[in-house]
């Protein structure tokens, strides 16, 4: 790894908002949230949907949570998935 995206890395890190907690897995840094592939996707919602995403993103940020819109739409993936495969 060059020196520059080790600073670059280490600067994430530094500056990921320590007042937020980040939901991350055992050991996970930002440098390597970032190197996992990722795929675009274009979703079609309902209006009553996407407020309740919306109402879901609004309520993490109250909690000071940070996250971001793709990190809970994965989450709910996950949480989906786990469901109907236990049926």
């Amino acid at each position: 790894m060059s020196k520059i995206q080790t600073t670059a890395d280490e600067i994430l890190d530094k500056i990921s908002f320590g007042d937020y907690k980040k939901p991350q897995k055992h050991g996970e840094t930002s440098s390597t949230r970032r190197q996992q592939k990722k795929n675009k996707l274009t979703l079609y919602l309902t209006e009553e949907e996407e407020t309740l995403f919306d109402a879901i993103y609004i309520q993490r940020l109250k909690m000071h949570k940070k996250t971001d819109r793709s990190t809970l739409f994965g989450e709910a993936i996950r949480l989906l998935y786990a469901q109907e495969m236990q049926s």
